[in-house]
């Protein structure tokens, strides 16, 4: 096998062969990462190759501060979250939408139910960045922390303690928005 340094200096190069091997080494563990946001596999699929062709777009940007497959990681979870997220907002959307036809919901409750949404979200964006993903990828999408870890770049431990501060912080921001 190739060593991984030697193949990101020739993709940067602008050897596709090398790039070639990289995806053929990182696919399965891309795929199963997006598979895990995602919950089908067409989904997966497509969030995969859009992470390989960012990688390939951006290779430029990878400094090599983290392992490559930490980078690419990063990159797959930013895609699933972006998706996931435009899923979340054309689904309030549609429920809004049904909310407003139904008349045997009351408006307030409506109002309320959406404020509490906004309030929430809100909380979770404005957690620190690896608390944010740490709370996100282990109560959305199940995650164990070995994986947390090797998403966010840290040790599985780390990844605990970015768990434990980031619920910490986001039952104070709820409190304080009276949410909670």
């Amino acid at each position: 096998m190739i060593d991984e340094t030697l193949l990101l200096q020739r993709v940067k190069a602008g050897d596709r062969t090398a790039f070639d091997s990289l995806v053929d080494r990182y696919h399965r563990e891309i795929y199963f990462l997006a598979l895990r946001f995602m919950k089908n596999a067409e989904d997966a699929e497509d969030i995969t190759q859009q992470a390989f062709l960012r990688a390939f777009e951006k290779i430029d940007s990878f400094r090599g501060d983290a392992a490559f497959n930490t980078w690419l990681y990063r990159v797959t979870v930013n895609l699933c979250n972006t998706r996931l997220r435009s899923r979340k907002e054309t689904a309030e959307l549609n429920e809004n939408t049904r909310d407003e036809r139904s008349q045997d919901d009351s408006p307030s409750a409506g109002i309320i139910k959406q404020e509490a949404a906004s309030a929430a979200s809100a909380a979770v964006e404005s957690l620190p960045e690896k608390q944010r993903l740490a709370v996100s990828l282990r109560v959305f999408n199940e995650l164990s922390y070995r994986e947390i870890g090797e998403i966010i770049g840290c040790s599985e431990q780390t990844a605990k303690v970015n768990f434990h501060y980031g619920m910490e912080n986001l039952r104070k921001k709820m409190k304080q928005n009276g949410t909670m």
